[in-house]
């Protein structure tokens, strides 16, 4: 392994507890001099348990003489996980409760370039609808719609009390 002064960031999208082909690692490491098929074992180790057969992206951060790796799940992989969860519950088809969402979205929040929580929860409601994925049986196009109706009311109370406070 050689020295490197930078930190080199290297991402990679794999599939949670498989080991990456060299194939797809080689061009991207090879040139660094690290060893393929024992950086493949170990992104392998450490998404086994989590990200097991999901899609996930994963940073290698190499620096010095030290590799790190970083699992940075999106929204749709999150919620892969937690519809993987819920098998053995009632509705175990396509169906996530507002709990595992505003989860997903509390995990969100630092990689969201949205103003405030709500946006984040959209943000994660307008992937759910794009899987097909419902929200306590409620299609998520109504769930957004429904926060957006909230979103709307609440705007409203703010431009009043605003203008109280402007005519004085």
């Amino acid at each position: 392994m050689r020295y490197f002064k930078k930190r080199i960031k290297i991402s990679i999208n794999v599939i949670g507890g498989t080991i990456t082909p060299s194939s797809i690692l080689a061009p991207k490491i090879g040139p660094l001099g690290l060893s393929t098929k024992k950086i493949g074992e170990d992104i392998a180790k450490r998404t086994k348990k989590l990200w097991d057969n999901i899609k996930v992206t994963v940073y290698l951060i190499i620096h010095h003489k030290t590799m790190r790796i970083k699992i940075v799940p999106s929204a749709a992989s999150l919620i892969r996980r937690e519809l993987l969860k819920n098998k053995d519950t009632k509705y175990p088809k396509k169906n996530i409760t507002y709990k595992q969402l505003v989860k997903i979205s509390k995990s969100l929040i630092p990689r969201s370039y949205s103003r405030d929580f709500e946006g984040t929860i959209k943000q994660v409601l307008g992937t759910c609808a794009s899987m097909k994925v419902s929200i306590d049986c409620i299609k998520a196009k109504y769930y957004l719609k429904k926060v957006m109706q909230i979103d709307r009311i609440n705007a409203k109370k703010d431009r009043k009390k605003n203008k109280k406070y402007l005519n004085r």
